[in-house]
């Protein structure tokens, strides 16, 4: 896993079952310039969804949310994911 990777899967464990924007992850993660077109947050997403989705094509963990962003709907307990 990169460290963009680890930074965006990171922002969504820690803001878990809540839809986020394009906007709220990109200043989230710091220091990274966008624009409301930029296709990186969807570029990066794609790439995490490739290492822990079961098949990234029709994902459940990391959900995109129409008209809004995307949404980390896995379970999370006291032991960490699926607990």
């Amino acid at each position: 896993m990169t460290n963009g990777d680890f930074k965006f899967l990171k922002i969504f464990l820690d803001h878990a079952k809540r839809a986020m924007s394009r906007e709220t992850l990109m200043n989230l993660i710091v220091g990274m310039e966008w624009t409301p077109l930029d296709p990186d947050i969807d570029n990066q997403v794609a790439r995490l969804r490739k290492k822990i989705e079961r098949d990234p094509t029709h994902p459940e963990i990391i959900r995109t949310v129409r008209g809004i962003g995307y949404q980390f709907t896995a379970a999370i307990g006291p032991d960490g994911p699926g607990s």
